[in-house]
């Protein structure tokens, strides 16, 4: 069963669901699910019960907000207040949060109740849902294969029901990534639009913080109410979303230089070829100037800067705690000069360009999510996994993954939908009109 945020607020509106009922059956299928898929490693019934019974006072009184009793599950490298923020990580296993972070207040604020952390890749570097210190979290469409990462208990508990809804964060992907692989949907706000603070970093410049759901709807739900200014953030920006509608010309980049798995190719040309035949304008783009792949490991070495400055304290003093495979990124990252970390950046810079002028022919960009369909762990990591996502971190643009229609017998793969600065409203909406021209009949 997946639940729908705009549908659970409609029953309770309506008086036709109490949201102590509500709270109760979803604390009830976490418990009696999540040992399969290994998604929540907190719960927070008793904070998830209060929330409620103040939540149903509110609908009594006529004074219900946005979120009012709706329940939301997030990441745990964010903070709810006197919960640890593990990040995935041995080291930070009793950290306790003594705040929300700016997200989360707002969340709560608009009345949402938050039910748990989720689990996630250790300190968010990777995308394959492994996690040495709490166990692997599962794909709830096929167990022992990845639900993809690192925001994967986020995706798991939403494909799985036991959320409607669930935060994540995105560096180079980690929202659209398990949003792809579990069959759901995932934004990933503009930059500085959603404030990161009280999150524990991967890269100040690439950090995103959005929502997965199961429904286009439900990510414009919880946008309305996660976006806004936060003087306590450093790169929170006074957005002002654009309320003009664009059209709906797509273009199409030439991807000729991206290893694509033989099943996401033909899904890719299947969709172009529905889309042509729906009559949608699509404009051929070129290739990047850099490859996907250089992209990728630019991305990449920054965040591994980056963390070796967030995590330095237990770095030096408790190396041993880290994985051997987190370890030896990090000890990588060391060994780098500057002038290789200001090469990535420039490398970085010029994918925000070519991004933005794919963006000046066209109004939206129209890519995979990822090149490949869930893996299972037993096999190797692909290296690729966010060539196609980490281009909207890079230029720190709104994109949103919507699933793609599969067989029953298959994994499902995603298709990404990027849109110019503060066009988040339209990104979503446009996913949706995209979804159903090609779910449609007609």
């Amino acid at each position: 069963m997946k639940l729908n945020l705009l549908d659970l607020r409609r029953q309770l509106g309506a008086g036709e669901l109490d949201t102590r009922v509500l709270i109760e059956d979803c604390l009830a299928r976490i418990e009696a699910v999540n040992p399969a898929f290994n998604a929540f490693i907190r719960i927070e019934a008793d904070g998830a019960r209060a929330a409620a019974a103040a939540s149903a006072a509110r609908y009594r009184d006529g004074k219900a907000r946005a979120l009012e009793g709706l329940p939301i599950a997030i990441k745990d490298n964010i903070d709810l207040a006197g919960s640890p923020t593990t990040a995935g990580m041995l080291t930070r296993r009793d950290r306790q949060a003594a705040t929300d972070a700016g997200v989360v207040r707002r969340l709560k604020a608009a009345g949402a109740v938050i039910v748990g952390k989720l689990n996630m890749t250790e300190a968010a570097l990777g995308a394959d849902g492994s996690n040495p210190h709490f166990g692997h979290c599962h794909n709830p469409l096929k167990s022992g294969f990845s639900p993809g990462g690192s925001s994967s208990g986020s995706a798991a508990a939403v494909a799985a029901g036991l959320v409607p809804a669930a935060l994540g964060t995105d560096t180079m992907g980690s929202v659209r990534i398990p949003a792809a692989y579990c069959g759901i949907w995932g934004l990933k706000p503009s930059f500085g639009l959603v404030s990161t603070a009280g999150s524990v970093a991967v890269s100040r410049h690439l950090d995103h913080i959005g929502p997965l759901a199961t429904c286009a709807g439900d990510l414009e739900l919880l946008l309305e109410s996660m976006a806004g200014f936060d003087p306590d953030c450093p790169v929170s920006r006074p957005v002002q979303l654009l309320e003009r509608e664009p059209g709906f010309t797509l273009g199409v980049p030439d991807l000729s230089g991206v290893d694509l798995e033989p099943a996401v190719a033909q899904a890719w040309r299947t969709t172009l070829e529905r889309l042509k035949s729906k009559g949608v304008e699509m404009r051929s783009l070129a290739a990047l100037p850099v490859s996907a792949g250089r992209i990728r490991r630019a991305g990449l070495l920054l965040c591994e800067a980056e963390m070796l400055a967030e995590h330095g304290g237990d770095w030096d003093s408790n190396r041993s705690a880290f994985s051997p495979q987190l370890q030896a990124l990090l000890e990588w990252a060391g060994r780098q000069s500057a002038p290789k970390l200001a090469e990535a950046m420039r490398c970085i810079d010029k994918a925000r360009l070519a991004v933005n002028q794919w963006l000046a022919a066209c109004d939206f960009v129209l890519l995979p999510t990822t090149p490949q369909r869930a893996f299972a762990f037993a096999e190797p990591v692909p290296v690729n996994q966010a060539d196609l996502t980490c281009l909207a971190n890079c230029a720190g643009l709104p994109a949103v993954s919507l699933p793609l229609a599969h067989e029953p017998d298959q994994l499902p793969s995603g298709l990404q939908l990027i849109g110019a600065y503060a066009s988040d409203r339209a990104v979503i909406r446009s996913a949706a009109r995209l979804h159903d021209l090609l779910t449609g009949d007609s």
